[in-house]
Parts: structure tokens; sequence; C-alpha cells
């Protein structure tokens, strides 16, 4: 009888819904969230359910994920990731010689800057017409066809054209590496990968949000890995998502690191300990272009992960000079060769298109 019961309540307790990691609340059908722990807007892949409810997982992406997704701008829609849901949205962009134009994920680019000039030339006058869609473009016609009875609409419309930015001018971009637009993002991924693949959290949700908080302000004992992690041994990604947690068995530190889109690379303490303590060790690599989990073609080279200093290692967010140096190269090494990848030179309306990251 002893034997059944205990039976009976190990079923009870496999068979009871996980609580959220946030609130606490019971995880059910009609609550719960997918835990995107790399944002789908980044490409993010991995997704697990019945970790933290909707209101929280909303939470999380007003606290720390926006950010992060809008430190990238609009390299997404440019370099048009593939999503795991969705497609990337067409943005409003900015040329360095001061036109807005519309810029979709296909590569096309449309000037939207409204515009009604009428210039007097030999025997009448000239009209010229521009607006981002067809609805305001139909209604300056109809404007200039009251102005001027003498031009007709229709024809107007049937030789206009689509008209992205000259070739002279550029797209205006940027990349925001500072504490409090990335930090708060990679320590929220950190902590629902851990949660993924351990069941444990390493802190609680009141604990994360002022770690997320002091990151944000200053960085705390993260640092940018400019050059990646150190020891980690396996291919080149070009665009393509890390998430690396291993403990130095000696210090009982637990290291983290995060790759982004192959661009951000940000790492070190996320946990201290007071001595000695259990090996835990876990890679994640996902080629973003490919769609593939890569994972099982890393490894760490004990040696060299285990004598860094995880404190001074990389760069800080004083090093404001040297991390602009860093990206401005990054951004063309990664992205911008990837918009030229994907089109021939005469389809690129603005080669080299990154500016100075902000």
């Amino acid at each position: 009888m002893t034997v059944c019961n205990e039976m009976g309540e190990a079923k009870r307790r496999a068979a009871a819904p996980p609580k959220c990691r946030g609130c606490g609340s019971p995880i059910t059908k009609e609550n719960d969230s997918e835990a995107h722990i790399i944002p789908n807007a980044l490409g993010g892949n991995l997704k697990p359910k019945g970790i933290i409810c909707r209101e929280c997982n909303t939470k999380l992406d007003a606290i720390a994920d926006n950010a992060l997704i809008e430190a990238f701008g609009d390299w997404p829609t440019l370099i048009d990731i593939p999503r795991d849901r969705g497609h990337n949205p067409p943005r409003i962009v900015n040329t360095r010689q001061g036109r807005r134009v519309r810029l979709e994920p296909d590569g096309s680019m449309s000037a939207i800057d409204v515009r009604y000039e009428v210039t007097e030339v030999e025997g009448g006058h000239s009209v010229e017409i521009a607006a981002g869609n067809w609805k305001t473009f139909r209604q300056l016609l109809k404007r200039a066809s009251k102005d001027f009875p003498a031009l007709d609409p229709i024809v107007a419309e049937q030789n206009a054209r689509k008209v992205g930015i000259d070739d002279d001018d550029e797209l205006k971009l940027g990349f925001d590496f500072s504490p409090e637009a990335i930090f708060g993002g990679l320590i929220t991924a950190i902590w629902l990968f851990l949660i993924h693949r351990t069941g444990r959290s390493f802190m609680d949700w009141d604990q994360l949000l002022q770690v997320i908080n002091s990151m944000q302000d200053h960085g705390g004992t993260f640092r940018y890995l400019v050059d990646g992690l150190p020891g980690l041994r396996g291919p080149e990604i070009p665009i393509g998502h890390k998430i690396i947690v291993r403990c130095v068995p000696e210090s009982g530190e637990l290291i983290a690191y995060v790759e982004i889109l192959g661009i951000l690379r940000v790492g070190g303490v996320f946990a201290g300990a007071g001595g000695p303590a259990k090996q835990i060790e876990h890679i994640y690599a996902y080629d973003v272009l490919e769609r593939s989990d890569r994972s099982r073609e890393f490894s760490i080279d004990l040696q060299k992960f285990n004598q860094q200093n995880w404190r001074e290692v990389g760069l800080g967010p004083d090093d404001a000079e040297r991390l602009r140096d860093h990206f401005r190269s990054a951004l063309g090494a990664v992205f911008v060769r990837r918009y030229k990848e994907r089109f021939s030179p005469s389809d690129v309306a603005a080669e080299g298109a990154a500016s100075s990251p902000a």
C-alpha cells in the first residue's frame, strides 16, 4: 500500500502543470507562451514552452527584448534574415542627403516624401509629384488636374515611375551597442536558456529584473568579447547565434557568452561562487541563413578557457572608440557583405550602405 501511494504521488507531481518562472502561476494551454530565447525578429529559433506565461513574457519584451531588437535598427530587413515566424517588416529609412525611403525585405526601395512642385517653363508649367503610395499620388494628380486642366491624370499615372534613391546617395543606418540597448536582452536570453537546458534559472524573477536594470545601467560583469569566446573551437558561421554557458571548476564562476547574428559578441561572469563547483557546460550554435542547429560542431579548449580572467577579458563599455571601430568593421564584414551577396551590383542602390554605428 505504501509503495502504491508513493507511485501515485509521483504521478500526480509529474502531471501537475509547470509554474511560470515569472509570476508563479500555473502554466496552462491558455496562458502558455513561446519563450523565444533570442527574439524572433533577430532570427531566433529556440522557443520552448512551459517556462513563462504570456503576461510575463510580454513584460520581458518591454523591459529587455524590444531594446535588443531595436539595437539592430534596419539591418534585419536590409539583409532579410530568415525568421522563425513571419517576415521582416518594411522600414522607413533616412538617407545621408535627407530623403526618406521605404525599404522592403526584397531590397527594393521607394521614395516616400510627398512632393508637389510647380515651376514655370516656356509655354506653361511643369508639375512634379511624388508620394510614398498610389493613394496619395492619385490625390495629388487630382489636385494637379484641377489646377491645370490641360493635364491628363490617366496619362500622367501611366508615365509615373517608382523611384528609389540616387546612386550617389547612401542609406543612413546604424547599430546601438550600448549596455542600455543590449545587455538586458542578453541576460534574458541566458536566463531562459538555462531554464530550457537545465530546469534551473540560477536567479528568481525579482533577481532577474534587478540584474537587467544593473546591466543596462553600466554593463555589470559582462564585456564585449569582440574576438569571440576564448577557447571556443568550431567552424565559422557568418550570420548565426551562439549561447554558451560553462562553469570554471576552480572558482565556481559561471561564465556565459551570447553571440547574435555574428555581430554582437558579449560574455562574462553570470554567477559567482565561493569555491569549486560541479561542472556545467552547454553549447548552442545556430546558423541563421541555413536554419540549422550546428551545436555538435563546437567544443571548448578547457586550458584556454579556464586561464582567462573573465572580469577583464575583451572590451568594456568605457572603450567606446575601440568598440565603434570594431562594430564599423564588423558591419562591413558581415551585414554589408550579406547585402551585396543578395544582389548584383546593378541592383545595389547604396553600396556600403552603413553609417558609423551610434
